[in-house]
């Protein structure tokens, strides 16, 4: 009896973690690069103890994994958005100080005068360290992630390189979520740069999600929850029946 009930409030705990899942997902429909993760993973473990050796059970694990399935790219004409290519990821750095990764591409000038995400981090160049154009320099990016400038003043009116974004491209399956929305590799160590570093300008990547199926999963989670309830009070009503059998038998 404790095994089924053990079971039922696991099966809670799944859906509930699965619930605010999608309620991330909803809220970051309109996000600039959002990615959609699988917060848990199913796992198998062997109890241990006496018994057959068969003795198996699958449960939920912690992985914080990110879908890197590609969202949709949108069309802006602004010189200084950008989509990557693949599963590429741009090197910034976070709040923290650790550099993270990310798929946004709507890059600004902050106040400091370094090259950003729009949400505040700086972009880290190919060498490390941030970039930090002159002052009044018209910037324009590169397909490879090369930034170009022509300074101001300039009569000639003619780009020149300055720097190149850092530009990773990591292996399948190695990606994780940050807390901070952010993206980390799953042992913790820095991405290789890639290969081919591959980017459009003037487009965007949205996000990955969807609202209609964000909407069917909480539909069937609902249901599964549904089902789990009752789960419980079969449990508690053949526990009761068990108690009024022992005071029979006694």
């Amino acid at each position: 009896m404790d095994k089924l009930i053990f079971t039922a409030l696991s099966g809670q705990a799944s859906i509930d973690q699965r619930m605010q899942q999608i309620a991330n997902e909803v809220a970051n429909t309109s996000t600039v690069g959002f990615k959609k993760s699988f917060e848990s993973a199913m796992k198998t473990f062997r109890y241990e103890g006496p018994g057959f050796a068969s003795r198996y059970v699958a449960v939920p694990s912690s992985g914080a994994s990110v879908d890197m399935s590609p969202g949709t790219v949108t069309t802006t004409g602004r010189s200084m958005d950008v989509s990557l290519s693949g599963s590429q990821l741009l090197a910034v750095q976070a709040a923290d100080g650790a550099i993270a990764y990310t798929r946004r591409g709507d890059l600004k000038i902050g106040g400091d005068g370094s090259l950003q995400i729009a949400t505040g981090e700086q972009v880290q160049s190919a060498g490390g360290g941030a970039i930090i154009p002159p002052a009044q320099a018209e910037l324009k990016i590169g397909t490879d992630g090369t930034v170009f400038i022509m300074p101001q003043g300039d009569i000639t009116r003619t780009f020149v390189p300055f720097a190149r974004m850092q530009i990773v491209d990591p292996p399948d399956g190695t990606v994780n979520l940050r807390e901070d929305g952010l993206f980390k590799s799953a042992d913790g160590a820095p991405f290789a740069a890639a290969q081919a570093p591959l980017l459009s300008t003037g487009q965007l990547e949205g996000s990955n999600s969807s609202v209609f199926s964000a909407l069917i999963d909480m539909v069937s989670m609902s249901r599964r929850y549904e089902m789990q309830i009752k789960v419980l009070k079969q449990a508690d009503e053949l526990a009761e029946r068990t108690q009024g059998l022992a005071k029979l038998g006694g």
